[in-house]
Formats: C-alpha cells, structure tokens, sequence
C-alpha cells in the first residue's frame, strides 16, 4: 500500500542545470529553458513533489538536490521517503533524465 504526504512533506526536487547542456551559448538561454522546464516537470508527480529547477551556475553545488520542509536529504533517505509512498528513486532519477534531454531537444528546435 502506497501512502501519499501531506502538502507540508512533499519532497522538493532541486535540479540545477548546466548552461552547458544548451550548447556554447547555453548560458544566453539557461534561464529561459528552467523557467520552460520548471512547467513541464511540474506535471511529473505533482502531488508527490515540488521541483526546483534552476541554473547551476557554481559547479561546486550539487546537480540535484532532495528536501522535505527545507531539510536537505541524503540520496538514503530519499529512497525510504520514495519507497513509502510506492516510488523508487532510480526510477524517478531515469525518468528526470528522459524528460531533460526531451525538453533540450525540443527547446533546441525552437531557437532560430
């Protein structure tokens, strides 16, 4: 049996995005492409999860990042957190990377 959270313990998904992944002018189009992508996952699990997606501008931070209530987790503990609720993260984190590399597909056959 799957359980679903409550709307205060949804998990937040911080993905950061690197300019890169848009070509050598990545960095013209990076905000623009997050703001697009941020609508686009947020039909994927919606009551389940916030995303977050933003520029990875420092390469220091990581590429994603999991909370609940603002408290960081570790890939561990999101996994339990997913597990209870019918998820798993492997899965969520093959999932995300099909629907990134969709969207810098198409936003690249927008651009003239």
């Amino acid at each position: 049996m799957t359980t679903r959270p409550s709307p205060e313990n949804k998990l937040t998904i911080k993905l950061r995005i690197e300019p890169s992944c848009l070509g050598p002018n990545g960095i013209d189009h990076i905000e623009t492409f997050c703001a697009v992508a941020a609508k686009m996952f947020a039909t994927v699990a919606p009551e389940l999860v916030n995303w977050e997606l933003t520029p990875r501008y420092d390469k220091q931070l990581p590429e994603q990042e999991c909370f609940i209530d603002e408290r960081r987790l570790s890939d561990e503990q999101t996994s339990l957190f997913l597990r209870h609720v019918g998820w798993e993260w492997d899965e969520l984190q093959d999932q995300l990377d099909s629907i990134l590399a969709q969207l810098v597909e198409r936003y690249f056959k927008t651009l003239p």
